[in-house]
């Protein structure tokens, strides 16, 4: 089940470092969007799909080195060895934390048909056009969702279609 997949490796940041390290973004491809109003809020999504993945662990922990690589502006040629100390130990003590502070992460189930209702609802209100997001709407077939993090201004949802993983986050920022 999604949830305890997930829940396991938050809970085990030695092992989730390793996952992250393991993972060759120059190995994988990602379909990533954002889209802001001309205020603050953003929505941002990550796509995988899933026949890169041996299992949902090794996505998630995917999906996460693409947002830190990008959220840092690294770049991915540059990948540290998965070997390498340093790098598992900043993962470990830093970056995880940074990314998932633990008095915001906030592991649940989220309902498939609200969570498609507010998908559909944040796009419309961006102005995505409607093209897009039945494109997008296309790749979330059967889908199981969990919330990973929650604050008054930010959600974080991590999910899995019948062909791909992908992470949906929402949030007001300046």
């Amino acid at each position: 089940m999604i949830y305890k997949e997930i829940q396991d490796l938050l809970n085990d940041l030695n092992s989730f470092a390793k996952q992250i390290a393991s993972v060759r973004l120059s190995n994988l491809s990602f379909d990533v969007y954002e889209f802001r109003d001309e205020y603050v809020m953003q929505v941002d999504l990550i796509f995988a799909e899933k026949s890169q993945f041996d299992n949902i662990q090794e996505a998630f922990s995917a999906i996460f080195k693409k947002e830190l690589f990008d959220g840092e502006e690294w770049d991915i040629n540059d990948e540290p060895n998965p070997s390498d100390e340093q790098w598992l130990t900043a993962l470990e003590d830093g970056w995880i934390n940074d990314y998932y502070p633990q008095k915001y992460v906030c592991i649940e189930l989220v309902n498939k048909d609200e969570f498609i209702c507010r998908f559909k609802n944040e796009l419309a209100y961006l102005n995505v056009t409607e093209s897009i997001v039945k494109e997008l709407l296309t790749r979330l077939n059967h889908i199981e969702t969990i919330q990973i993090k929650k604050g008054y201004t930010y959600d974080y949802i991590f999910g899995q279609s019948e062909s791909h993983y992908f992470l949906f986050e929402w949030g007001i920022y300046d």
